[in-house]
């Protein structure tokens, strides 16, 4: 009997089980590699939307009041060193909390308001402390996930970022520094219109809020302030050109007007 033909039979059988096998491996492999694909790409949205919310609140806060924004990313910072040297349980235990704590992202999102509705200074979204936390909470849940994923840490505080962060607080507060100057000097000659217009002079203003002494100068007008609510002084001056342009100056100084510090403005 020939049984060539059943031993091409079978080993074309093998054959084709084993490119099945292959094949089918192949496509496991490929459906693996993009559910992984997805899953990134997934993480990656989520953390770019956390971020977003993250500077949302920073911005809000920032405006409001930088002293406790600045506060706030150095308790951050310290956050992301300490979970950086935390062991896996540790990490896991604290996203595990977060995450009850926030059972979906929308959760983290405070603010609620509609891309088109202009931040008021009356915010309509809750209470300062409520803001801070969520500041707090959605920095550490960054940091965590990120930690977990296991890949190249990329951190959310950089180094490189502390440079801009202090000159950004700074600014901020060297414009309502600047603002309170503005607004000391108009309290100032609306008192000394009212003065001149009862034929007296003045040359210093001090109520409960300010303090706006005349400070000697060659050239320019300087005036020394003081303001009492927040214990800060500064100098407000300016000098008139000869063609009536007029140029100022601001600067935070001490209680003597001696010494000064310009603003970044």
């Amino acid at each position: 009997m020939d049984f060539s033909a059943f031993i091409i039979a079978a080993a074309a059988l093998a054959v084709g089980i084993y490119i099945g096998r292959q094949s089918q491996k192949a496509a496991l492999g490929s459906l693996v590699r993009t559910a992984d694909r997805k899953a990134s790409a997934a993480d990656e949205a989520n953390d770019r939307y956390l971020e977003v919310l993250q500077r949302e609140l920073a911005n809000i806060i920032a405006r409001d009041n930088p002293d406790r924004m600045i506060a706030l990313y150095r308790k951050a910072q310290a956050q992301e060193r300490e979970m950086l040297k935390a062991d896996k349980a540790r990490v896991q235990a604290e996203l595990a909390a977060l995450t009850h704590k926030y059972p979906v992202y929308e959760d983290f999102d405070k603010i609620g308001t509609k891309h088109f509705v202009p931040y008021s200074g009356e915010p309509l979204w809750g209470e300062e402390g409520e803001l801070s936390d969520a500041y707090l909470d959605i920095s550490k849940f960054l940091i965590l996930g990120r930690i977990q994923d296991g890949r190249s840490y990329r951190p959310v505080f950089p180094e490189d970022d502390e440079k801009s962060f202090r000159r950004c607080m700074q600014e901020l507060k060297d414009q309502t520094f600047r603002a309170s100057l503005n607004d000391a000097v108009d309290k100032y000659y609306l008192a000394r219109r009212v003065a001149e217009q009862s034929d007296s002079q003045m040359h210093d203003y001090e109520d409960q809020q300010i303090g706006v002494f005349h400070l000697p100068s060659y050239a320019d007008v300087r005036y020394g302030i003081h303001l009492k609510k927040t214990d800060e002084y500064g100098v407000y001056s300016f000098f008139v050109h000869d063609d009536g342009k007029i140029s100022s100056r601001y600067a935070r100084s001490d209680a003597t007007f001696q010494n000064e510090i310009g603003l970044y403005l």
